[in-house]
């Protein structure tokens, strides 16, 4: 086997466990793969959804949810820099007021090799140093493109960090972080409170004869509510609900484990020995990978909508407050120089009048009578068919 594909190999191994330790420590300590969600229509009942994998065709997590709530979600096997599996998934009240969001993870790598270094891909953020969770945080309220409001304390950041942290090894280390913070929009005028939960994961692994290699990954959960409303209860259940399937982690686990043994094994021939299966399995990672692209632009497309709907209501608003000063602005020019503004019921068209009489009629030829006696009429005198015209405004 190559140096190439013995890096790869052991990167995979490292991620699989990073990935699965990363998920235990933030079901554990309250992270950002279940940051928050749901209000006080929990009331009305509960759903169990669960999230599939399509390579293995088995349920892969299970979260329990409001039972009015919109869910979807899916497992996404990772990327060029790290190829461990993750959910992302959305959840979100009927009027999509309340809800949360699991995002997809953000990987990037590097290494301190002078013959070999990682190939940039697109899927991978061009980062080549650890990155605080308060850092990734910062660039994720620039992505988002939201007002910043002030950070917030993770209370479960030194749990996060430990959990972490007992995987390591004398050639292999991790480190976890966490950062919190709370931001600001509107959806439809209704102010939104947003909190944003960022989990960083980073591991070197010392490989021989290519030195030490670098890999971060990070989690970003989204949850929001109306301000003044944030139901923290009824979060902290959904939080608590996420479960990872046990036999399909073991299965996933078992299935990497297989590969890499006949990697081992038989060299790079093992992969092309696999045939047909291979070929399926294959394909269903490039589906995923797919799906994954889709769920990217689908978050970017609901999230650039939200801002879009929220700008569209400011604009109107100011459009709205800029005519009713220009009405108040021209109705005191009116006054200044002693005009009325009438319109004719006719022909819809407003035009001005001295304001020292109270009435004007206009016949068909536009001939216009002013008068403040209100019985006085014109009809009927053999002049023309006369129409009285209505006072706007002051």
């Amino acid at each position: 086997m190559t140096r190439t594909g013995r890096l790869i190999l052991t990167c995979a191994i490292c991620m699989t466990a990073i990935s699965t330790a990363a998920c235990r420590g933030m079901a554990a300590s309250g992270g950002v793969l279940v940051a928050a969600a749901a209000d006080s229509a929990s009331s009305g009942g509960t759903k169990t959804v669960t999230i599939i994998d399509p390579v293995l065709n088995m349920t892969a997590y299970t979260l329990t949810i409001p039972s009015k709530w919109v869910f979807s979600g899916a497992v996404i096997q990772g990327s060029s820099c790290a190829s461990g599996p993750f959910p992302v998934f959305r959840i979100e009240s009927p009027d999509g007021l309340m809800g949360i969001k699991g995002l997809p993870r953000l990987d990037w790598a590097w290494s301190e090799s002078t013959t070999y270094q990682p190939k940039q891909s697109p899927d991978c953020m061009p980062y080549k140093q650890e990155m605080s969770a308060a850092e990734v945080l910062k660039h994720m309220v620039g992505v988002l493109k939201v007002a910043y409001v002030r950070d917030d304390v993770n209370p479960n950041r030194a749990t996060f960090q430990r959990n972490v942290a007992s995987h390591n090894s004398a050639t292999f280390t991790s480190t976890g972080d966490q950062a919190r913070g709370w931001v600001r929009y509107h959806i439809h005028n209704i102010a939104i409170d947003e909190r944003l939960d960022v989990s960083v994961v980073c591991s070197t692994n010392t490989v021989m004869m290519l030195g030490r290699q670098h890999t971060c990954t990070a989690f970003v959960g989204r949850s929001w509510a109306p301000q003044g409303k944030w139901p923290e209860e009824t979060f902290a259940g959904i939080q608590k609900s996420l479960v990872i399937d046990q036999q399909w982690n073991q299965k996933w686990m078992a299935n990497v484990a297989l590969v890499l043994k006949q990697m081992s094994d038989a060299g790079g021939a093992a992969v092309r020995a696999m045939g047909e299966a291979g070929e399926r399995q294959r394909n269903a990672l490039h589906n995923s990978w797919e799906q994954a692209q889709q769920m990217r632009a689908q978050e970017h497309q609901d999230f650039m909508n939200t801002m879009q709907q929220g700008h569209d209501d400011f604009m109107r608003g100011q459009q709205e407050n800029q005519d009713a000063r220009a009405r108040v602005a021209d109705d005191w020019c009116d006054i200044a120089l002693g005009q009325q503004k009438r319109l004719d019921p006719n022909t819809g068209e407003i035009t001005r009048d001295s304001f020292l009489y109270n009435y004007t009629w206009v016949n068909e030829f536009g001939k216009r009578i002013q008068t403040n006696d209100v019985n006085e009429n014109p009809n009927g005198m053999g002049t023309g068919n006369w129409t009285l015209q209505q006072n706007v405004g002051h």
